[in-house]
């Protein structure tokens, strides 16, 4: 009997739904707790996996609890893992659980920026299940988010034809909504977006008044209006929305939630437009802290906060060494996690940027390392014409009194 077959049964049984919006409506989202409840979990989890073996429904039940948390916690690695030995213990079952664990590979896959296997597994989904309101906001903000704006706003007009259709949907539609603002922004039709955005903020406000307590999708429509707010050029609108989305995301995510990373670089561009230097680099320090440590590391948001935090210093002409020398640590993290990729010309165009600040901050040994690393990797890369960034490394090479042979 094949997949789709078997599971019809379970169709009924198993709506797709987003299980962010139901566990927030089930109570307060602490960070405390929420760990608290991840260790309870997890050694619960470890301990039915012993005693009554991976593929028993007991164990499979505990593990997509867990799952639920660690995906609020954005704890991708350990998701990841685990859903290594999970998915087969349900693939070959044909029920429930196999949709389950299809629904948790699409959405760990979709965290971890692997767009087009998410695309894949939410597609699989909706052969199996047809669409549904919360499938085609899924399949949305992939698309979204893979630059193809014409397919994300046909699902999201279909989520929103689902949502319409039911009034006790209603209160759904705040992603869908932020989706659009997503792609209206896209299209360049900013005022459009702004509406949208504070729709999606307004009902999310609503839901928050009625359950007693403040969310993290509160915070994320707040992002998204302190986006549309900094390019409309209102300042004020954009600091006030961006401190509201980071006051929520420590209290519901933790504080080192990579949430916060978007957040204090949204913070820091909103300080650079302000001409606001010194918490520009603080907010932005914060942020490239938060991207280094994050499990679904991206070495392009890296670079870009590298590049503002350097800028925020040489903008006004003004040069204190000094000042460079606490990000030292933070750049060491990041060293870390780019040894381990490919070495390549991403990880030489690295290599060059954190050369150049330590050798801004007066360490030109640690600098000078880089730069010999970033020059080995650069000369040899064929896909884009880096000569020029070897000639910079190189003359800085020169500049600390280094060599070539």
């Amino acid at each position: 009997m094949g997949l789709c077959t078997a599971l019809l049964p379970f169709l009924l049984l198993f709506p797709f739904c987003s299980t962010k919006t139901a566990k927030i409506d089930q109570g307060p989202e602490l960070a405390s707790e929420q760990v608290l409840e991840e260790a309870v979990l997890e050694a619960k989890f470890f301990e039915h996996r012993e005693k009554f073996g991976i593929d028993d429904r007991r164990t499979l039940e505990v593990f997509f609890q867990l799952f639920d948390l660690w995906i609020m916690l954005y704890r991708l690695n350990k998701a990841d893992e685990a859903l290594k030995e999970v998915m087969p213990a349900c693939w070959w079952r044909q029920d429930d659980l196999t949709v389950q664990a299809i629904q948790a590979l699409a959405f760990t896959r979709w965290k971890q920026g692997r767009l087009k296997e998410a695309l894949t597994w939410f597609n699989q989904m909706e052969g199996l299940l047809g669409k549904s309101a919360a499938l085609c906001e899924n399949i949305g903000h992939t698309y979204n988010s893979m630059g193809m704006h014409a397919e994300a706003e046909t699902y999201f007009l279909q989520s929103l034809m689902f949502l319409d259709g039911n009034i006790s949907t209603q209160k759904n539609k705040g992603g869908v909504l932020l989706g659009l603002a997503g792609v209206r922004e896209k299209q360049h039709k900013l005022t459009e977006a702004r509406e949208s955005a504070q729709e999606a903020y307004d009902l999310y406000k609503q839901r928050d008044m009625e359950n007693g307590w403040e969310s993290s999708l509160t915070a994320k429509a707040g992002m998204t209006l302190s986006k549309m707010a900094l390019k409309l050029g209102d300042m004020e609108e954009a600091e006030l929305k961006c401190q509201e989305a980071i006051r929520l995301f420590e209290s519901t995510s933790g504080e080192d939630s990579p949430l916060l990373a978007t957040a204090f670089k949204r913070m820091g561009e909103i300080r650079i437009a302000q001409e606001r230097w010194t918490e520009a680099r603080a907010a932005l320090h914060q942020a490239y802290k938060l991207e280094a440590i994050k499990d679904a590391f991206d070495l392009t948001e890296v670079v870009i906060i590298h590049q503002q935090l350097t800028d925020a210093h040489l903008e006004k002409g003004e040069l204190d060494r000094q000042s460079f020398r606490p990000y030292f640590p933070t750049i060491a993290q990041v060293l870390k996690r780019v040894y381990d990729m490919k070495q390549d010309g991403n990880a030489g165009a690295y290599y060059k940027l954190a050369g150049e600040l330590f050798v801004l901050g007066e360490d030109c040994e640690a600098g000078k390392s880089l730069l010999f690393a970033a020059v080995s990797l650069l000369e040899i890369e064929s896909s884009i014409d880096t000569s020029g960034m070897v000639k910079t490394c190189k003359d800085l090479i020169r500049y600390c009194g280094g060599t070539y042979k």
